[in-house]
Protein backbone atom coordinates (compact mmCIF):
# COMPACT_ATOMS: atom_id res chain seq x y z
CA UNK A 1 0.00 0.00 0.00
CA UNK A 2 2.87 2.33 0.80
CA UNK A 3 4.76 1.92 -2.44
CA UNK A 4 1.22 2.36 -4.32
CA UNK A 5 0.84 5.91 -2.75
CA UNK A 6 4.43 6.85 -3.67
CA UNK A 7 4.06 5.99 -7.33
CA UNK A 8 0.84 8.13 -7.10
CA UNK A 9 2.73 10.86 -5.71
CA UNK A 10 4.74 11.07 -8.56
CA UNK A 11 7.58 8.40 -7.82
CA UNK A 12 8.83 5.47 -9.96
CA UNK A 13 8.50 2.05 -8.29
CA UNK A 14 12.43 1.87 -8.15
CA UNK A 15 12.46 5.22 -6.32
CA UNK A 16 9.50 4.51 -3.80
CA UNK A 17 11.14 0.90 -2.98
CA UNK A 18 14.55 2.74 -2.24
CA UNK A 19 12.64 5.67 -0.57
CA UNK A 20 10.66 3.05 1.67
CA UNK A 21 13.61 0.85 2.70
CA UNK A 22 15.90 3.71 3.89
CA UNK A 23 12.66 5.13 6.02
CA UNK A 24 12.81 1.70 7.44
CA UNK A 25 16.43 1.09 7.70
CA UNK A 26 17.70 4.65 8.68
CA UNK A 27 20.28 5.07 6.59
CA UNK A 28 22.22 2.10 3.79
CA UNK A 29 25.21 2.24 1.42
CA UNK A 30 24.13 2.11 -2.47
CA UNK A 31 25.68 -1.64 -2.48
CA UNK A 32 22.71 -2.67 0.45
CA UNK A 33 20.25 -0.95 -1.60
CA UNK A 34 20.26 -2.74 -4.48
CA UNK A 35 21.44 -6.26 -3.10
CA UNK A 36 17.92 -5.97 -0.47
CA UNK A 37 15.46 -4.48 -2.73
CA UNK A 38 16.80 -6.74 -6.41
CA UNK A 39 17.69 -3.42 -8.00
CA UNK A 40 20.51 -3.19 -10.04
CA UNK A 41 23.27 -1.08 -8.96
CA UNK A 42 23.42 1.20 -11.88
CA UNK A 43 19.51 1.79 -11.73
CA UNK A 44 19.91 2.41 -8.00
CA UNK A 45 22.59 5.18 -8.34
CA UNK A 46 20.18 6.77 -11.34
CA UNK A 47 17.22 6.57 -8.62
CA UNK A 48 18.81 7.87 -5.47
CA UNK A 49 20.28 11.02 -8.23
CA UNK A 50 16.41 11.80 -8.48
CA UNK A 51 15.09 11.84 -5.16
CA UNK A 52 18.26 13.77 -4.20
CA UNK A 53 17.03 16.45 -6.75
CA UNK A 54 13.51 15.87 -5.17
CA UNK A 55 14.83 16.51 -1.85
CA UNK A 56 13.64 13.24 -0.34
CA UNK A 57 16.87 11.84 0.36
CA UNK A 58 20.17 12.87 1.74
CA UNK A 59 23.78 11.48 2.57
CA UNK A 60 26.61 11.83 4.94
CA UNK A 61 30.04 10.70 4.11
CA UNK A 62 31.58 8.10 7.06
CA UNK A 63 34.73 6.61 6.33
CA UNK A 64 34.59 7.67 2.47
CA UNK A 65 31.45 5.74 1.92
CA UNK A 66 28.47 7.72 1.15
CA UNK A 67 25.18 6.19 3.32
CA UNK A 68 21.84 7.31 2.36
CA UNK A 69 18.86 8.19 4.27
CA UNK A 70 14.98 9.40 3.63
CA UNK A 71 13.81 12.43 4.21
CA UNK A 72 10.96 13.08 6.40
CA UNK A 73 8.08 11.68 4.70
CA UNK A 74 5.89 15.37 4.81
CA UNK A 75 8.92 16.16 2.11
CA UNK A 76 6.48 14.47 -0.18
CA UNK A 77 3.19 17.06 0.17
CA UNK A 78 6.45 19.44 -0.10
CA UNK A 79 7.66 17.36 -3.06
CA UNK A 80 3.90 18.04 -4.75
CA UNK A 81 3.41 21.57 -3.70
CA UNK A 82 7.19 22.50 -5.28
CA UNK A 83 5.38 20.85 -8.65
CA UNK A 84 2.67 23.64 -8.13
CA UNK A 85 0.20 20.95 -8.02
CA UNK A 86 -3.05 22.05 -6.30
CA UNK A 87 -4.48 20.16 -3.21
CA UNK A 88 -5.41 16.92 -5.02
CA UNK A 89 -6.23 13.42 -4.52
CA UNK A 90 -2.59 12.68 -4.29
CA UNK A 91 -2.03 14.98 -2.00
CA UNK A 92 -4.67 13.60 0.16
CA UNK A 93 -3.98 10.06 0.02
CA UNK A 94 -0.08 11.22 1.10
CA UNK A 95 -1.32 13.48 3.84
CA UNK A 96 -3.26 10.49 4.85
CA UNK A 97 -0.65 8.16 4.86
CA UNK A 98 1.89 10.09 6.49
CA UNK A 99 1.52 8.44 10.25
CA UNK A 100 1.91 5.19 8.76
CA UNK A 101 5.33 6.12 6.73
CA UNK A 102 6.47 8.13 9.80
CA UNK A 103 6.33 5.05 11.59
CA UNK A 104 8.38 3.26 9.03
CA UNK A 105 11.06 5.45 9.40
CA UNK A 106 13.78 4.60 11.84
CA UNK A 107 15.17 7.31 13.88
CA UNK A 108 18.18 6.25 15.65
CA UNK A 109 19.18 8.52 19.10
CA UNK A 110 22.64 9.34 18.16
CA UNK A 111 24.25 12.49 19.44
CA UNK A 112 25.48 13.93 16.17
CA UNK A 113 24.17 13.26 12.98
CA UNK A 114 24.40 15.60 9.43
CA UNK A 115 22.52 15.45 6.70
CA UNK A 116 23.65 16.68 2.77
CA UNK A 117 20.88 17.35 0.63
CA UNK A 118 21.64 18.76 -2.80
CA UNK A 119 20.41 21.43 -5.06
CA UNK A 120 18.07 23.72 -5.02
CA UNK A 121 14.82 20.87 -3.65
CA UNK A 122 17.80 20.00 -1.40
CA UNK A 123 18.08 23.83 -0.47
CA UNK A 124 14.11 23.63 0.25
CA UNK A 125 14.42 20.87 2.30
CA UNK A 126 16.83 22.25 4.56
CA UNK A 127 14.42 25.35 5.03
CA UNK A 128 11.47 23.09 5.36
CA UNK A 129 12.99 21.54 8.36
CA UNK A 130 13.27 24.85 9.82
CA UNK A 131 9.94 25.39 9.43
CA UNK A 132 8.94 22.06 11.13
CA UNK A 133 10.71 23.33 14.01
CA UNK A 134 8.33 25.87 14.32
CA UNK A 135 10.12 28.31 17.17
CA UNK A 136 12.25 31.79 16.85
CA UNK A 137 15.96 31.12 15.15
CA UNK A 138 18.77 32.45 14.89
CA UNK A 139 21.34 33.53 11.11
CA UNK A 140 24.05 34.96 9.72
CA UNK A 141 25.72 35.19 6.32
CA UNK A 142 24.93 35.69 2.81
CA UNK A 143 20.65 35.98 3.92
CA UNK A 144 20.35 38.03 1.21
CA UNK A 145 21.21 35.06 -1.37
CA UNK A 146 17.68 33.63 -0.52
CA UNK A 147 15.30 35.89 -2.54
CA UNK A 148 18.19 36.01 -5.14
CA UNK A 149 17.94 31.60 -5.62
CA UNK A 150 14.52 30.75 -4.44
CA UNK A 151 12.63 33.90 -5.53
CA UNK A 152 9.25 31.81 -5.10
CA UNK A 153 9.95 29.62 -2.33
CA UNK A 154 11.71 32.98 -0.86
CA UNK A 155 7.71 34.04 -0.01
CA UNK A 156 6.35 31.02 0.75
CA UNK A 157 8.70 30.55 3.50
CA UNK A 158 7.66 33.85 5.36
CA UNK A 159 4.27 33.24 4.45
CA UNK A 160 4.58 30.03 6.33
CA UNK A 161 6.23 31.81 9.06
CA UNK A 162 4.07 34.41 9.52
CA UNK A 163 0.86 31.29 9.97
CA UNK A 164 3.64 29.91 13.29
CA UNK A 165 4.69 33.57 14.24
CA UNK A 166 8.09 31.93 13.78
CA UNK A 167 10.70 35.08 14.56
CA UNK A 168 13.96 35.21 13.87
CA UNK A 169 16.92 37.06 14.98
CA UNK A 170 19.67 38.01 11.54
CA UNK A 171 22.98 39.21 11.12
CA UNK A 172 23.43 41.35 7.63
CA UNK A 173 26.72 42.44 6.25
CA UNK A 174 26.72 46.02 5.56
CA UNK A 175 25.70 46.32 1.62
CA UNK A 176 23.24 43.53 1.55
CA UNK A 177 19.28 43.74 1.06
CA UNK A 178 17.40 41.39 3.37
CA UNK A 179 14.16 40.33 2.92
CA UNK A 180 11.61 42.69 4.29
CA UNK A 181 9.33 41.12 6.85
CA UNK A 182 8.51 42.38 10.30
CA UNK A 183 9.19 38.36 11.80
CA UNK A 184 13.10 39.50 11.61
CA UNK A 185 14.94 41.67 13.68
CA UNK A 186 18.30 42.81 11.77
CA UNK A 187 21.61 44.09 12.85
CA UNK A 188 24.37 44.76 10.30
CA UNK A 189 28.02 44.24 10.65
CA UNK A 190 30.96 45.24 8.55
CA UNK A 191 32.16 43.49 5.34
CA UNK A 192 34.52 41.98 6.66
CA UNK A 193 32.47 39.41 8.26
CA UNK A 194 30.63 38.20 4.76
CA UNK A 195 30.39 34.81 4.33
CA UNK A 196 29.75 32.67 0.74
CA UNK A 197 27.32 30.94 3.10
CA UNK A 198 24.04 31.14 5.05
CA UNK A 199 23.71 29.72 8.87
CA UNK A 200 20.97 29.04 10.75
CA UNK A 201 20.65 27.65 14.02
CA UNK A 202 17.23 26.11 15.18
CA UNK A 203 16.84 23.97 18.55
CA UNK A 204 19.63 21.57 18.75
CA UNK A 205 20.33 21.66 15.03
CA UNK A 206 22.91 24.09 12.56
CA UNK A 207 22.22 24.57 9.23
CA UNK A 208 24.56 26.05 6.28
CA UNK A 209 22.95 27.01 3.07
CA UNK A 210 25.92 26.86 -0.17
CA UNK A 211 24.26 29.59 -2.71
CA UNK A 212 26.53 28.52 -5.43
CA UNK A 213 26.14 27.23 -8.78
CA UNK A 214 25.20 23.89 -7.44
CA UNK A 215 23.65 24.61 -3.83
CA UNK A 216 24.10 22.39 -1.00
CA UNK A 217 22.24 22.27 2.23
CA UNK A 218 23.75 20.58 5.27
CA UNK A 219 21.89 20.08 8.68
CA UNK A 220 23.83 18.87 11.86
CA UNK A 221 22.30 17.58 14.57
CA UNK A 222 24.30 18.36 17.78
CA UNK A 223 23.41 20.55 20.58
CA UNK A 224 27.26 21.11 21.58
CA UNK A 225 27.75 22.49 17.79
CA UNK A 226 24.12 24.51 17.80
CA UNK A 227 25.33 26.08 21.11
CA UNK A 228 28.73 26.70 20.00
CA UNK A 229 26.84 28.36 16.82
CA UNK A 230 24.66 29.73 19.33
CA UNK A 231 27.36 31.40 21.12
CA UNK A 232 29.82 32.68 18.29
CA UNK A 233 26.26 34.42 16.77
CA UNK A 234 26.11 36.18 20.37
CA UNK A 235 28.87 37.86 20.14
CA UNK A 236 28.52 39.47 16.53
CA UNK A 237 25.03 40.29 18.01
CA UNK A 238 26.05 42.49 20.53
CA UNK A 239 28.38 44.44 18.02
CA UNK A 240 25.97 44.84 14.83
CA UNK A 241 24.45 47.92 14.56
CA UNK A 242 20.53 48.06 13.85
CA UNK A 243 19.41 50.73 11.27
Amino acid sequence: MEESILINAGLTPNESQIYLFLLKKGTALASELASSTNISRPHVYDSIRRLIEKGLVSYVIKDNRRYFKGANPEELINFLENKKEQITTKQKAVKKALPLLSRLQKEKETKTSVEVYEGREGLKTVLMDILGYGDDFVAFGATHKFEEVLPIFSGIFVKRRKQKDQKAKILVVEGENPIKTNLNIYKWIPKEYSLPSSTIIYGNKTATLLWSDEPLGIIIKSKEVAESYRSYFGLLWKIGKKK
